[in-house]
């Protein structure tokens, strides 16, 4: 009987020891309450990173982005830009050409014309003409430039003026108005050249030419190459195939002159 009591009495205290043993075992977490949160709620200690794949495809979408078309050759060493509006005023002007007359030669007493690269290439040509009608102003005429660069060969050609050593020194900028013909098309961007004494050519392209007349304003010392204005002898615009928004195409220009702008807006 004495050993039953031993038994019994064993058994009751090893019971409680194995039960408490098992929970010691099961995982501290579990013990915690459950929170519900919304689905966009973001966890105090909670890092918040973009996924890795997401970051690749913005990664590949920037370099992946569609070509746009490119306008300028990274080989050109004039910066292509938007024309600049004319300033409100100026101290000084002199008019190289309004081609108010319909005759030639110019206000300064230069001749011009148009020229080709390749005049036996009847896809390629420029062709110069007076015309009353798309004109800057009430009178006069503008010179129209009839162009074409687009052809199998290389292909580039446009409108010359003579500059009889004329020093531009004390002038600013080079103005000029221009237009694109709506109905024939035209190219919103071409090359004007300074050429001088000395063989030095200053290269400039304008863009954003518009079927609206428009006064552009080029500062001379924009003319990349030209050190020396005091001796100009020529000025030239350029159709380029490489270059031109449109191969083929009518433009008029006019008031073609050299302006000193008063002190306040000078550049």
């Amino acid at each position: 009987m004495k050993r039953i009591m031993v038994l019994l009495l064993a058994l009751l205290f090893v019971v409680p020891l194995v039960a408490g043993c098992g929970q010691s075992r099961q995982p501290q977490d579990e013990k915690k309450p459950i929170e519900i949160k919304p689905d966009n709620a973001v966890m105090d200690d909670e890092e918040v990173t973009e996924p890795e794949e997401a970051s690749d495809a913005v990664a590949e979408s920037t370099l992946e982005k569609p070509e746009t078309q490119a306008i300028y050759p990274k080989e050109t060493s004039a910066t292509a830009q938007a024309p600049n509006p004319a300033a409100p005023e100026y101290s000084e002007e002199i008019i190289v050409a309004d081609f108010n007359s319909g005759e030639k030669p110019n206000n300064l007493g230069g001749n011009f014309g148009a020229w080709n690269k390749d005049p036996s290439d009847p896809t390629q040509w420029c062709k110069e003409g007076f015309d009353n009608v798309s004109r800057h102003g009430d009178t006069g005429f503008a010179m129209k430039l009839d162009y074409s660069v687009d052809s199998p060969n290389p292909a580039y050609n446009g409108f010359w003026m003579v500059l009889p050593n004329f020093d531009a020194t004390k002038y600013d900028a080079l103005n000029m108005w221009i237009k694109g013909d709506s109905k024939a098309g035209y190219t919103t961007v071409l090359k004007l050249e300074l050429k001088n004494a000395g063989k030095q050519i200053g290269r400039y392209y304008i863009s954003n030419v518009s079927d609206q007349w428009q006064d552009i304003s080029i500062p001379l010392s924009e003319f990349k190459g030209l050190i020396d204005r005091s001796s100009l002898t020529e000025f030239v615009v350029v159709f380029e195939d490489r270059m031109a928004s449109n191969k083929k195409g009518v433009l008029y220009i006019d008031d073609i002159r050299f302006v000193k702008f008063a002190s306040a807006d000078k550049v």
